[in-house]
């Protein structure tokens, strides 16, 4: 099952049929003394991360295809667009190989900063940290809203019924905390009326739900679907209520400078595969259930239904989504966004994938 974004690891190398193929389903590398290393390296003396490269590498192809880094935390559904676009081959149309690498947002960021890895994901503490002087932008977002869902006991009705009750978050002062104490203002609730928990990992508080430790838990879409089999009920669904973009790609400036065109292809591709993943519903479900390792069909069909309209055609957000992560960020007022956001190439390629 499916649970907290975690993605299965399969440690080894499978070869094809064809003499000149090569399958990596899984593949390790190290950064160490400022270098990506090759797999096969026993000394991980700084971390270690993970890349997949989802499927059939050709050995001609790659000798062509220019390799794209991009840092990654999980499996995330955010993030699937992306990976249909790499399974339909709109990267490799525009000569890149897509690399996705497994690292925690700190990780991410030092490794954007001395320019081991071109592309990072995670939008709020990458904003607080362009604000505070990082050389990158984010240039475009694979989401304008939230994928998280306040879960509930089935005796809970109403957002009301969360006052005297116990709600799972991650960590205090977090994304998910902070999104909650949007729900409780929505709903005229103090957040003293209500008491956090926190679980860290996203399993703990599923698991701290159905053992009821807990009143309610801050989870994320598809992750309620398998409680609601048990009468757990999704009380708010955060893209209801706030817009809040995610997710999306922040780049170095220096990359931006010298290689506008590679990362308007980056930004194409993820764009088309936005495109693709919103308008062939039947054909990129199965895909999700791949992804994210959901039970069925029928599963992976709702859990698209809740997801599709976090994905932004265009590829950005909106100005009130902007300011809302941009306040989550703690960005100083004197900050110009101009300094932390970059939409050009992101519009130039939306012209070119002809976004309505």
């Amino acid at each position: 099952m499916y649970v907290g974004g975690q993605p299965r690891f399969r440690k080894k190398v499978l070869f094809s049929s064809s003499a000149d193929e090569c399958k990596l389903i899984t593949h390790f590398v190290v950064i160490e003394n400022g270098k990506i290393m090759s797999h096969g390296r026993r000394n991980f003396s700084l971390f270690l991360v993970t890349v997949f490269l989802f499927g059939s590498l050709s050995f001609a192809n790659a000798q062509t295809l220019t390799p794209i880094h991009i840092g990654v935390s999980t499996n995330s559904a955010t993030w699937f667009p992306l990976y249909v676009a790499w399974k339909k081959g709109l990267f490799r149309d525009q000569g890149l190989e897509l690399l996705p690498v497994y690292m925690q947002a700190r990780t991410s960021l030092a490794a954007l900063a001395s320019k081991q890895i071109g592309y990072i994901t995670q939008t709020g503490s990458s904003i607080t940290a362009i604000a505070r002087g990082l050389p990158a932008r984010l240039i475009m977002v694979f989401t304008d809203k939230t994928h998280h869902v306040l879960v509930v006991k089935p005796e809970i009705a109403s957002p009301a019924q969360l006052r005297g009750r116990v709600v799972a978050i991650s960590q205090p002062g977090g994304t998910v905390h902070r999104e909650l104490l949007m729900v409780l203002d929505k709903f005229k609730i103090e957040a003293t009326e209500v008491r956090t928990a926190s679980l860290g990992d996203a399993r703990n508080s599923l698991a701290a739900l159905k053992a009821g430790n807990v009143d309610a838990a801050m989870l994320m879409t598809p992750l309620e679907l398998y409680l609601e089999k048990d009468g757990f009920r999704p009380l708010v669904y955060l893209k209801d209520i706030l817009e809040f973009p995610l997710l999306g790609i922040i780049v170095n400036t220096d990359l931006l400078r010298d290689k506008p065109d590679q990362v308007k292809k980056v930004v194409s591709g993820a764009l088309r595969g936005i495109n693709y993943t919103k308008t062939r519903r039947d054909e990129v479900v199965p895909l999700l259930k791949e992804f994210i390792g959901l039970e069925s069909l029928e599963m992976a069909q709702k859990a698209y239904d809740r997801l599709r309209d976090i994905w932004p055609d265009s590829g950005m957000p909106t100005d009130r989504g902007l300011k809302n992560v941009a306040s989550m960020a703690e960005v100083p007022a004197g900050v110009p966004l101009e300094k932390i956001v970059d939409w050009s190439l992101v519009k130039e390629a939306a012209a070119s994938v002809k976004v309505k």
